[in-house]
């Protein structure tokens, strides 16, 4: 693979190890169906708060992880996969602070209201969650998914263009479903995304290893 990016061991750490420390996380967030959100989460809203506060910082960090990977790449595709990190980070940032903390401190609330308002507080979340611009789906959500698509489809694409291995960049690109969380979707997708870097940081380290051994040209 002839890739200008140095996959140092500070880089892998962060692209291999980051996403599978985030998809442990994952296997702990409630399985919640979208119209029984206070019923499914008043006896796990701890877990579900844990979850996305860590959500919170994985995102930002799997942003400067696809960054550093695409930094250096050369091409339209790379430069598309740059300019769409952004938007993710700070899309799918705000919608998981609505659908996570905020439904979370809702039920929480809810918790410690009389039963009586219980109902209400219930409806409120319901609300919320089918709200067109902060909801599941909504338009902050829908936009920092499709960017997300968008940055690791193009970076899979810029690092074929360079000769990366096709199951790198089949990995890479499958990493797109991490938009989708909660378990199995989400951990699969982060693992997808810590298999690429593997494979790509391996291809680079042999290309590397050929280069230093290939023999000195005769002088004519």
């Amino acid at each position: 693979m002839d890739s200008p990016v140095r996959f140092t061991r500070p880089l892998l750490a962060l692209a291999i190890g980051m996403p599978l420390a985030w998809a442990v996380l994952l296997w702990f967030h409630p399985n919640v169906d979208p119209d029984h959100v206070y019923a499914d989460l008043r006896d796990n809203v701890v877990a579900y708060q844990i979850v996305h506060a860590g959500t919170l910082v994985f995102i930002g960090l799997i942003g400067l992880a696809l960054y550093l990977l695409v930094r250096d790449l050369p091409g339209t595709a790379a430069k598309i996969s740059r300019l769409a990190i952004g938007p993710f980070v700070l899309f799918y940032a705000a919608y998981e602070s609505v659908i996570g903390l905020a439904v979370g401190a809702l039920v929480q609330h809810g918790n410690d209201a009389p039963v009586r308002q219980r109902p209400a507080v219930a409806d409120s979340i319901q609300s919320l969650g089918d709200n067109a611009i902060v909801g599941d789906p909504g338009i902050v959500a829908s936009v920092g998914s499709l960017a997300w698509i968008v940055a690791v489809v193009a970076a899979a694409i810029a690092y074929r263009q360079v000769g990366a291995p096709l199951l790198a960049t089949i990995l890479l690109a499958l990493s797109f479903v991490v938009v989708s969380h909660p378990p199995p979707i989400g951990p699969v997708g982060l693992v997808c995304f810590a298999g690429a870097v593997a494979l790509l940081a391996r291809s680079a380290h042999a290309s590397s290893r050929l280069e230093a051994g290939a023999p000195a040209p005769i002088p004519t």
